[in-house]
C-alpha cells in the first residue's frame, strides 16, 4: 500500500480514514464530475455547493460513506479488469493478489514491458531487420505470428547479417538513453525482491534504481552455479536479485538468442533436456513459486515448451498456480490456441482487450492498492 499523506490540520478522526479512499474522494470533490454528488439543501430547496464534499460526507455519515466508497472501488476494479468481457478475470485477479501479499509470486518479465519503457518491440525489431538482411518481411511476419518461430527467424537474420554486425547494433538498439517510464515502474513497489526476465536490456535495472531499490545481485540462466544458487537463496530471504534468464546485451557467452544458443541451453533434438542449466533452473522455480508473466506473448517457444513439459511431468495438482496479464487476440482461432497453450503450462490468464495495453499498468496499480 502506498504511504498516506496527511493534512497537518487534520483531526485524529480524519487521520484514521483520510486517503484510504482517495479515488472515491476525488470523484466527490471533482466539480465537473456529477456521477456522485454531495449537496447541502436548504429548507427552501436551494442547493449550496460544498467546498470539501468528500470531507463533509465522511463526517456526515461515516457508515454510508464507507459503503459508497466500497461500491465505487468495486466498480472501478471491475472496469479495470474488464469483467463484462472476461468474467473469470476477477476471481483470478483476487487469487493473484492474495499470493502477492504473501510474497509467493515472482514476476517473469518479457519484452512487452521494455517496449512501454522505450525499447523496440521484439517482433517489429526483427521484422525491421529483414530488408537489411535481404529477407522477405511478409514471410518472416507469418513465421513469427502464425508459428512463433522466433528462433528460426533469428537464425536466418544472424546468418545473413553476420554475428559481429548483428551484435554491434543489437547492443545499441536495446540500450535507450532516455528516462525509464511506464508500467515497469510499478514493479519495484509490488515485487521488492527477486525478479526474472528474458530481456537483454537494462530496463528493469534502471527502473529499480530509479525507485531507490537497486538489485544487489544479478545472474544469468547460463551463469555460474554459485550465482544461480544465490538467486534461489535470495527468494525466501527477500533480497533483490535479478535473474536474466537468457543473458545480457554485453555477454554473448551466456546469451540465449539464436538457434544454436537455444539448442545449447535447452537441447537440440526437439526435446527439453532438464540436465541443461536453463530447463533445470526453470523446473526448480516453476514447481516452487507462482509466476506472474508480464509483457510476455507466451508464443510456442522453448521457454513455454519447458513450462508445459514441467506441468505434464509433475501434474497440474502438484504445481502452484501461475498467472499472466495478457492481451486477448481478436481472432477466435488464435485465442483458442493461446488458451490451450496456457492450460498446458498451468497458467491462468487475466485478459485485457487487444491493443489496450494501458490495462497492464492499471492492473498493477490495483495489485498495489
Amino acid at each position: 500500500m502506498r504511504p498516506l499523506k496527511f493534512d497537518p490540520e487534520a483531526t485524529i478522526e480524519e487521520i484514521a480514514g483520510i486517503g484510504r479512499n482517495a479515488g472515491f474522494d476525488a470523484v466527490l470533490d471533482d466539480k465537473e464530475d456529477d456521477a456522485i454528488q454531495v449537496v447541502c439543501r436548504r429548507a427552501d430547496g436551494a442547493e449550496i455547493p460544498l467546498a470539501n464534499p468528500a470531507r463533509a460526507f465522511y463526517f456526515g455519515d461515516r457508515i454510508l460513506y464507507t459503503e459508497e466508497a466500497r461500491r465505487h472501488d468495486l466498480g472501478e476494479k471491475q472496469k479495470t479488469l474488464n469483467t463484462d468481457i472476461f468474467p473469470r478475470n476477477e476471481r483470478r485477479f483476487d487469487e493473484l493478489k492474495r499470493a502477492c501479499q504473501r510474497g509467493f509470486v515472482i514476476p517473469f518479465v518479457g519484452a512487452g514491458m521494455s517496449k512501454s519503457a522505450g525499447c523496440p518491440e521484439w517482433k517489429e525489431y526483427l521484422l525491421n531487420l529483414c530488408p537489411e538482411a535481404g529477407l522477405d518481411k511478409d514471410t518472416m511476419r507469418q513465421r513469427l505470428e502464425d508459428y512463433g518461430d522466433y528462433e528460426g527467424v533469428m537464425h536466418d537474420l544472424v546468418t545473413k547479417l553476420g554475428e559481429n554486425r548483428f551484435n554491434q547494433d543489437f547492443e545499441r538498439d536495446f540500450n535507450p538513453p532516455g528516462e525509464v517510464a511506464g508500467a515497469v515502474l510499478r514493479l519495484p513497489d509490488l515485487f521488492d525482491s527477486c525478479t526474472i526476465t528474458t530481456n537483454f536490456d537494462r530496463i528493469l535495472e534502471k527502473a529499480y534504481e530509479k525507485c531507490g531499490k537497486s538489485f544487489v545481485e544479478k545472474t544469468t540462466g547460463r551463469g555460474p552455479v554459485g550465482s544461480i544458487n544465490a538467486f534461489y537463496r535470495a527468494i525466501p530471504a527477500g533480497d533483490r536479485h535479478l535473474l536474466k534468464l537468457h543473458g545480457n546485451l554485453t555477454n554473448a557467452a551466456e546469451r540465449v538468442l539464436n538457434k544454436a544458443e537455444y539448442d545449447d541451453a535447452y537441447g537440440n533434438d526437439g526435446n527439453i533436456h532438464f540436465d541443461r542449466p536453463v530447463p533445470k533452473l526453470l523446473r526448480r522455480l516453476y514447481t516452487s513459486f507462482s509466476f506472474l508473466f508480464l509483457g510476455c506473448s507466451l508464443s510456442y517457444d522453448r521457454t513455454i515448451q519447458t513450462f508445459a513439459k514441467i506441468a505434464q511431468d509433475m501434474g497440474a495438482d502438484s504445481l502452484p498456480h501461475h498467472y499472466a496479464i495478457l492481451a486477448s487476440p481478436n481472432d477466435p482461432a488464435k485465442k483458442a490456441s493461446l488458451e490451450q497453450r496456457l492450460a498446458d503450462a498451468h497458467i491462468s490468464a487475466i485478459w485485457f482487450p487487444e491493443g489496450e495495453y494501458q490495462h497492464i499498468e492499471q492492473m498493477l496499480e490495483l495489485l498495489l492498492a
